[in-house]
């Protein structure tokens, strides 16, 4: 893989603190709002830093990237903003304060459905039918394009309707013919009560365990298996989170139309989405509006569309027969997960059918650029590796680099973020902390929020 190339040069490696020096001076209240993707990780990291430090966090009403983008520039908004996708010249227009990107964590962008006639086998989905079915020329559940991919790879069965562990969900990715991987998340609060117990994959019909992993810092827990025909069953501290089986024929898809689900806002969501469908057809335009993305510029009448994250997600899960995208964690969600939504197992480049994982989301970023600014660009021409997830996002904070109470703060709380909250937290939130150089770059650009540099 290749490194990344363009790592600012003139920016000398920042040692970060478990906490700088703005946790000690007087409590400030910072606001930030935009990008809907990190708003599960944003609950929580607010909260707890706020706890720690006594300084008020918020990350308010977030509507989308380009709503965040809007405000910041527009100094409608004081303190940070967020978004996914890239600052545009006529965005920033002739700001005249310094400002920086600061990447926090990454995640994966879910191929989100229900479609209750699977009966709880995963959708296999290659990216020229992801491409087909959301520029409305693929309609039908049935169509041969759909079910030649689900042709393609074996089909495994989760027929476990409700995770017996509360805040529990697992994945199953086949990595050959003879092993498999199952990705076991646990929530925060999962996480927390399962620590210290196991997580083991049991052999049904041999009744004994296949291979049990004891639970301790990671939110995200992979566990790779020698596989044959056979029912698996997942258990936390012995309570079942899924069974697993290979079906030996296709599914019969249903001949129901195709419910596209779709961002209404301008969204970071949509212009990382985009990127792999413009990567494969150029008649994809990369932007953060789905409408004027879509090949030829007109969104068939039958789409829905979506406010947020949230109201995307919901409206795939109260549908049978939906499909939309959004970040993982709004479809590991219990409440949405029990209505049926899924997760589709997407193709990459390199051939292989992959689920929407941390480690696989790491894969694919890993082999990126970023530039001065601290904008990162994906590569989608990873041939060669097999364990990249492509629909990926990294999801950025704006914010001001000159000197300010206010913003010495946006800056100490990023800094945090970074060292401390994400690694050890963003994966049972259902993301992927940063590591590597675009970790090194991130620490650099933090440090520079409210420095005056």
């Amino acid at each position: 893989m290749k490194s990344f190339r363009k790592i600012i040069a003139s920016t000398a490696l920042v040692v970060v603190g478990s906490m700088s020096v703005a946790t000690m001076a007087s409590a400030e209240t910072i606001v930030g709002t935009g990008a809907t993707f990190p708003a599960t990780f944003q609950a929580k990291a607010t909260v707890d830093y706020s706890i720690a430090t006594g300084h008020s966090v918020s990350y308010a009403n977030p509507t989308g990237s380009g709503a965040g983008k809007t405000a910041f520039f527009g100094a409608t908004l004081q303190d940070f903003a967020g978004t996914d996708s890239a600052v545009s010249s006529t965005q920033s227009g002739s700001t005249a304060f310094p400002w920086v990107y600061v990447p926090y964590v990454s995640g994966a962008i879910s191929i989100a459905y229900r479609l209750d006639a699977l009966k709880g086998a995963t959708l296999n989905l290659s990216i020229p039918t992801i491409a087909g079915i959301f520029s409305g020329t693929i309609t039908k559940w049935n169509d041969p394009l759909i079910l030649a991919d689900m042709k393609s790879a074996p089909i495994w069965v989760n027929s476990t309707t409700k995770s017996k562990f509360k805040g529990a969900s697992a994945l199953w990715t086949e990595t050959s013919a003879t092993a498999s991987t199952v990705t076991v998340t646990l929530t925060p609060a999962a996480l927390k009560s399962a620590k210290g117990k196991k997580v083991e994959v049991f052999v049904d019909k041999a009744k004994k365990s296949a291979k049990s992993v004891t639970v301790a810092k990671k939110g995200q827990i992979a566990i790779a298996l020698t596989t044959a025909a056979a029912t698996y069953t997942v258990k936390v501290d012995g309570k079942e989170v899924a069974k697993f089986a290979q079906q030996e024929t296709t599914p019969t898809l249903p001949s129901t139309p195709i419910s596209v689900v779709y961002r209404s806002s301008t969204s970071g969501t949509t212009n990382n989405f985009i990127k792999p469908l413009n990567a494969l057809n150029s008649a994809w335009t990369v932007n953060d509006s789905f409408t004027t993305a879509i090949p030829g510029g007109v969104v068939p009448t039958s789409f829905q569309a979506g406010v947020g994250s949230d109201g995307v997600s919901n409206l795939i899960a109260d549908t049978d027969g939906a499909i939309g995208y959004t970040e993982v964690s709004f479809v590991t969600d219990a409440t949405r997960a029990a209505k049926g939504i899924r997760s589709a197992n997407v193709k990459n480049v390199a051939g292989k059918f992959v689920a929407p994982t941390a480690a696989a989301t790491s894969s694919m970023i890993a082999d990126s650029d970023i530039d001065a600014k601290g904008f990162v660009t994906f590569n989608f021409k990873q041939t060669t590796n097999t364990t990249a997830y492509p629909f990926v996002a990294v999801t950025y904070a704006l914010a001001r680099t000159a000197a300010s109470a206010k913003a010495t703060v946006v800056g100490d709380y990023l800094k945090w973020i970074l060292t401390q909250f994400a690694p050890a937290q963003a994966e049972a939130l259902g993301y992927a902390p940063l590591t590597g150089a675009i970790l090194t770059v991130a620490k650099n650009n933090a440090a520079r929020v409210g420095s005056g540099n």
